[in-house]
């Protein structure tokens, strides 16, 4: 991010009129577009510069609505950000130019900052670093925050003239980063790995506390698609404390499984980002080193982590691969402790719910997720004999136990990790070592006659009392069995106080003693 303090005529009436790099552009939408539904505009049909792989390029403006304008109440008339944007072009079988987003990306907002400005509610524009034009720009595959900028000040100089941009009009205390990253590309027989290795991560520092994380998994049939996770806490697992937040993803081009081995784009990427901080400013230009550093760690040492050794490394066009140079880092240490005492806490857990002798519904359901690694709602129905809002429940407790958890639409409900896994497996057998598929259908079996015995009676007595009672003796109350629900269900509203005890009525004859 840049900040350009280059009003000329601050008497100006018109922002635009004050002599800024965002008055010139606006000027210059005005003259060569005019119209927003026109863009994007190509307004560099050949742009070239050293920075640039071998290919056919072309600069490209939009312009968009900005948070802010003058005026006030129906007066109010926003100002309009300009977008600046690198593409490549080939020409197609009529002779026409295609455009289409290279793998050198560049993306250059410009802004504008003055004083006089207003939000639509009237609230008056903050400018951090005083008035004139701001600007940010995206890239990849930049070495250092300088380049970035060289790349930001060619497009503007190639639309714009050689004098728009005068780094004399410089705030440097504004040259603040947006996005660094680091990232490696490795063998996709070491995915299925590297991905445990980043859930045993986003365990690790659930699970050590005072953290906000993101995660995101999706998995397929063929294994793990992408992880990816987002937290401020990456000191848990023993890295230096940062002050803003880290990003760690593993991903792969689309239609990569279409792509033969001997293509780089076939195989994963294991990238991590700096992605933003929650108060305060942005990082300086200054600090790049430090947070590349940073970045550069938490990736080699989860490969490191993962088993992913040099020779696994796969070279592109913006990465060396086996021969690229060796990031020094300090790998953390107790990593391997902290995920035994992990691994006992939740193994602690399953012995805990395996072995309660009031129902073996839970164990049952443990042991249809670990039998199929990984589980549907309907399947667990189907298997365990219980109704669906009595499944729900059981799987929302072990999910808030560090156990299993859910994803997909279908839901699937899964053992947090294949260590997990793995331990679920060796405890089911130890509870019951001479349980049998036939013990399992047979207690199904037994629980599906039960409900339906159930229902039967509840539908005697529902039809008794409605011929015994008047419609004024109706007060809205039904049986639990007619609603898609469970006793456990109605437990949970009445703990998050969505219902209360005016809304659930028990019977006082024929009750165990706990109720009486």
């Amino acid at each position: 991010m840049n900040h350009l303090a280059d009003v000329k005529n601050p008497d100006a009436d018109r922002p635009d009129d004050r002599g800024t790099l965002y008055g010139q552009s606006v000027g210059y939408w005005r003259k060569h577009v005019g119209d927003v539904d026109q863009g994007p505009h190509v307004v560099v049909e050949d742009f070239d510069a050293d920075w640039l792989p071998p290919g056919n390029y072309a600069l490209v403006l939009t312009s968009s609505r900005w948070k802010a304008g003058i005026g006030l109440g129906d007066d109010y008339r926003a100002y309009f950000e300009q977008h600046l944007m690198l593409r490549e072009w080939e020409l197609d079988e009529d002779d026409e130019k295609q455009l289409r987003k290279p793998p050198l990306a560049l993306h250059i907002e410009i802004m504008p900052q003055f004083h006089d400005m207003v939000y639509k509610s009237g609230d008056a524009l903050k400018c951090p670093y005083g008035e004139g034009t701001r600007l940010l720009a995206w890239t990849t595959w930049a070495e250092d925050p300088m380049e970035i900028e060289r790349r930001m000040y060619d497009a503007l100089r190639a639309v714009y003239g050689a004098d728009a941009v005068d780094l004399n009009y410089r705030v440097d205390d504004a040259r603040r980063i947006l996005k660094v990253e680091a990232h490696i590309r490795f063998n996709i027989d070491k995915k299925g790995a590297a991905v445990d290795t980043l859930e045993q991560s986003k365990q690790l520092i659930d699970w050590g506390g005072h953290s906000e994380i993101e995660a995101h998994q999706k998995r397929q049939k063929e294994g793990w698609l992408e992880a990816l996770i987002e937290s401020n806490r990456w000191n848990l697992l023993g890295f230096e404390p940062q002050r803003y937040s880290t990003e760690v993803k593993i991903y792969q081009a689309k239609q990569w499984h279409k792509r033969p081995q001997s293509d780089p784009f076939h195989h994963p990427k294991l990238e991590a980002s700096y992605a933003g901080v929650d108060r305060g400013k942005l990082p300086h230009v200054s600090e790049w080193d430090d947070i590349l550093d940073h970045l550069r760690t938490v990736v080699a040492t989860h490969a490191r982590w993962a088993g992913i050794e040099r020779s696994d490394l796969v070279e592109d066009d913006y990465f060396d691969g086996p021969t690229s140079p060796s990031w020094q880092f300090e790998r953390p240490t107790g990593r391997r402790q902290m995920l035994q005492r992990r691994y006992d806490d939740v193994a602690t857990e399953i012995y805990r719910e395996a072995l309660k002798e009031s129902t073996t519904a839970v164990y049952d359901i443990l042991g249809v997720i670990a039998e199929y690694d990984g589980a549907t709602y309907e399947e667990l129905v189907q298997r365990v004999g219980l109704s669906k809002p009595t499944v729900r429940h059981h799987v929302r407790r072990l999910a808030e136990n560090g156990v299993v958890y859910r994803s997909g639409n279908p839901v699937m409900v899964f053992f947090v990790s294949e260590a997990v896994l793995d331990r679920a497996r060796e405890i089911l057998r130890k509870v019951q070592p001479k349980d049998m598929a036939e013990d399992l259908d047979e207690r199904a079996k037994e629980r599906r006659e039960n409900r339906q015995e159930d229902a039967d009676k509840v539908d005697e007595e529902s039809v008794a009392n409605s011929d015994e009672s008047s419609d004024d003796d109706t007060i809205g109350f039904e049986y639990l069995t007619r609603l898609n629900a469970s006793i456990h269900d109605v437990a949970y509203l009445l703990e998050c106080e969505q219902i209360d005890d005016q809304d659930v009525r028990v019977r006082i004859d024929e009750l165990p003693p706990p109720l009486q």
